[in-house]
């Protein structure tokens, strides 16, 4: 893939090799040559000719699911006699000659990023290769963000203590041990019981467990940073791209609206891991037209009977609206400001998305929304495209004084 797109800008594909090629090896290495003593032990090459197309696949599309692994696939061919990607090529640039190996390979690090800032970043977990006789070889990088690794990984029999989400999930990367970058709340809601841990659990399993006690989201964002966010609700964050269908904002070419039967939850049943009675939140007019739509979790990490009724309450949907679960654009139609701010768009931020008809009531519809889930698919031919996957939100606005309409304290006004 060139290393610029017409219509997406300048990208830049790395992969890591496992070696550093100016690192100082003994019986190797030159006195007084140009190898030096503190090489930072990874040696990054830029792939990006190489490659015809990449898809990067993170969050999740719907906020019912839970968060998994960012994924990328990587697609690349090469003449016959073009042996660089080969694993066999013992005479590539890439092969680690210290260690007779291949450099490129399963866990090494990979990075895509466009315009310098990072859209994916993680580590391969397969390479794979074809070869055609008298054609390309073709290859298929897959990679996969941190929540990869941790899924990986099992615990030890832990006793714990009562402890907030943020606290336990800390607690938890701690016994793994994870040694990546963390972002995790300050401010969680969920208080979680001093329940032990089993031996073996599941890593990743748990950390879905600690997330929905909390209800907010816990994921690795586009740099690969181990993130948490608190329970979903409010917003002061103001839409970091408008869509609409008018030439005055992003464009776009497709939305998805949701409205369907799982949007309805009008009986809620919680119950702690121990020592708790089942928490039932209902919504008997909801009930009442839509018949008993159930949600149940019997086994939450929440340490009161308490907490496990304001959850139950939090869960419940009674009433079914349609809003707009994802949108569509191609950098083709869009202005470079315009790409500079989709592209490296994340997990927890809002969108505001405006649609107009020319028949009906109302002419239009604008919802503000927060981003669950983001797509990219860039290839050489068709360009860039980014397809966010949301979810509702409120946004609130900053409490101004004596502002006519910002100064007064109510439910879309607030303190920051």
């Amino acid at each position: 893939m060139p290393a610029t797109l017409v219509t997406g800008g300048s990208y830049t594909l790395e992969i890591g090799a496992g070696f550093d090629e100016d690192a100082f090896i003994l019986d190797e290495s030159l006195l007084n040559g140009v190898d030096v003593l503190d090489g930072d032990g990874e040696e990054f090459y830029d792939i990006t000719d190489k490659v015809t197309n990449i898809r990067v696949s993170r969050g999740r599309k719907q906020p019912i699911d839970s968060f998994g692994a960012g994924t990328m696939i990587v697609s690349m061919q090469q003449k016959e006699n073009d042996r660089t990607l080969d694993p066999f090529n013992t005479s590539s640039i890439y092969f680690n000659t210290s260690q007779d190996q291949p450099g490129l390979g399963p866990l090494r690090p990979i990075r895509l990023s466009r315009e310098g800032e990072y859209l994916f970043v993680g580590k391969v977990t397969g390479y794979q290769q074809q070869y055609v006789l008298g054609g390309l070889t073709q290859y298929v990088v897959s990679a996969a963000d941190d929540i990869y690794t941790l899924a990986q990984a099992t615990l030890p029999s832990t006793a714990t203590s009562v402890q907030t989400s943020a606290a336990r999930l800390a607690t938890v990367l701690a016994l793994v041990p994870y040694t990546g970058t963390t972002n995790i709340t300050a401010s969680p809601t969920a208080t979680l019981g001093a329940f032990t841990i089993g031996e073996g659990a599941n890593v990743n399993q748990y950390v879905n467990r600690i997330n929905d006690a909390e209800q907010g989201r816990i994921f690795c964002d586009r740099e690969n940073t181990l993130t948490m966010q608190p329970r979903i609700g409010t917003t002061l964050a103001a839409p970091t791209v408008t869509f609409n269908d008018t030439g005055t904002a992003t464009a776009y070419d497709g939305i998805g609206v949701e409205y369907d039967q799982q949007l309805v939850i009008n009986t809620a049943t919680v119950e702690i891991e121990s020592g708790g009675t089942p928490q039932i939140a209902t919504d008997a007019a909801s009930i009442a037209e839509y018949f008993v739509q159930a949600l149940t979790i019997t086994d939450s990490l929440l340490s009161s009977n308490a907490q496990a009724l304001t959850l139950a309450d939090y869960l419940l949907e009674g009433t079914p609206t349609p809003r707009f679960t994802s949108i569509s654009t191609t950098f083709a139609s869009l202005t470079t400001p315009q790409k500079n701010l989709l592209a490296p768009i994340d997990i927890g931020e809002t969108v505001q998305i405006t649609k107009t008809y020319t028949t009906g009531t109302p002419l239009s519809k604008t919802q503000d929304l927060a981003v669950e889930g983001i797509d990219h698919e860039i290839n050489v031919i068709t360009g860039h495209r980014v397809t966010v996957y949301t979810s509702d939100t409120i946004v609130l606005n900053d409490l101004i004084l004596n502002d006519i309409l910002f100064g007064t304290i109510n439910t879309n006004n607030g303190l920051s």
